[in-house]
């Protein structure tokens, strides 16, 4: 959860949760027919993930350590502009997706 330079990711443990959830849905509801619907099970999943990862952010904001604030805003003032995925960090999310044959990567050009 921390790469090597000490930011936090969470890329490798959601890849694996959605890997784990494809195989459970295809042993339930049978083989997936195509890429596109492949991907549209992974988008529903992710979208699932935010709507799950959003409540529990909201719940938190019941702890009594933030009165009336919510933790949200904490984070959003802590973090600012800082929280901007990096072109370096966005390469290497989709070189994981493309290991995992979740996208396809053009190759690229040698200028």
């Amino acid at each position: 959860m921390l790469d090597h330079d000490d930011q936090i990711t969470f890329v490798p443990e959601l890849i694996e949760i959605i890997h784990t959830f494809l195989q459970e849905y295809e042993q339930r509801k049978g083989a997936l027919r195509n890429d596109l619907e492949r991907g549209l099970v992974i988008s529903y999943a992710l979208g699932i993930l935010h709507c799950d990862l959003e409540a529990v952010w909201d719940g938190l904001s019941a702890a009594h350590v933030f009165g009336e604030l919510h933790p949200r805003v904490v984070f959003q003032e802590c973090v600012g502009d800082d929280l901007q995925i990096s072109q370096e960090r966005q390469r290497l999310i989709l070189q994981e997706l493309n290991r995992h044959g979740w996208v396809e990567q053009e190759p690229e050009s040698s200028s």
